[in-house]
């Protein structure tokens, strides 16, 4: 198969696959299902075709308005969907064969994670979950070299760690410091990288921290007061997975 159409066919799923996931995010925290009836725009309530949704093609042609109300869709949308295909391209360029389609799968279930940590700083139970078993079944594709008791520790490490340190803060601040998520999606993560992958990731992720904490102030003199934590590691986590 060309590498080209490899390229291609990774971004054409991924925009799928965005579009999917930003009805999802849109959706879940109204206490909305994706699978509830069709497609509609939040404004007008609009029913929404074929036309209207095509990954990408529809926002541009339509200049992200809803073409019933011409309200704005939102451009979050459109920075899913790219995001999406990304990590698509990224895992063709950088890996190959088995290990490539499970870096996208990897990638792919991250994204959810990390939009709606970044969003809403929640990170549900049933996609950590979903990203948890995937790791058990698809994880030995993407690290042949980690052996099943080094992966089974890094699930239980990995979570154990953060829990213990969000524990002993709540325990001396009478406050939370972390989010009862960011443990569990740590430990998700180690089902996928192993123990061996944990260092590297909580390292780079809190360096993801310090960089937007540095953004943030330089821009609006102001340092934010909760961060996603849990959308650092997951960024953090696909990184390794690509330049390791």
């Amino acid at each position: 198969m060309p590498f080209w159409y490899l390229i291609l066919l990774a971004m054409i799923f991924g925009l799928i696959w965005g579009s999917f996931i930003a009805a999802l995010c849109s959706r879940w925290p109204r206490g909305e299902r994706v699978s509830d009836g069709r497609s509609h725009c939040d404004h007008c309530q609009t029913k929404l075709g074929a036309k209207d949704l095509v990954p990408l093609m529809s926002y541009l042609w339509l200049r992200g308005k809803c073409r019933h109300c011409g309200q704005s869709i939102g451009i979050s949308v459109l920075y899913i969907e790219l995001a999406s295909a990304a990590i698509g391209l990224f895992t063709v360029l950088f890996l190959s064969g088995c290990q490539a389609l499970a870096s996208a799968v990897f990638g792919w279930l991250l994204l959810p994670l990390i939009i709606l940590d970044f969003q809403k700083l929640w990170l549900p139970n049933r996609l950590v979950l979903t990203l948890a078993l995937a790791g058990v079944f698809i994880g030995p594709f993407l690290t042949p070299d980690v052996n099943w008791p080094d992966r089974i520790l890094g699930g239980v490490f990995g979570f154990l760690a953060l829990e213990v340190i969000r524990r002993a803060f709540r325990k001396l601040r009478h406050i939370e410091g972390m989010g009862g998520g960011d443990p569990k999606l740590f430990g998700a993560i180690g089902l996928w990288l192993g123990w061996q992958g944990l260092p590297m990731t909580l390292l780079l992720a809190t360096l993801i921290g310090f960089m937007c904490i540095a953004l943030a102030f330089a821009l609006y003199r102001n340092s934010p007061k909760q961060l996603p934590f849990g959308a650092y590691m997951g960024m953090a986590a696909f990184a390794i997975v690509l330049l390791a």
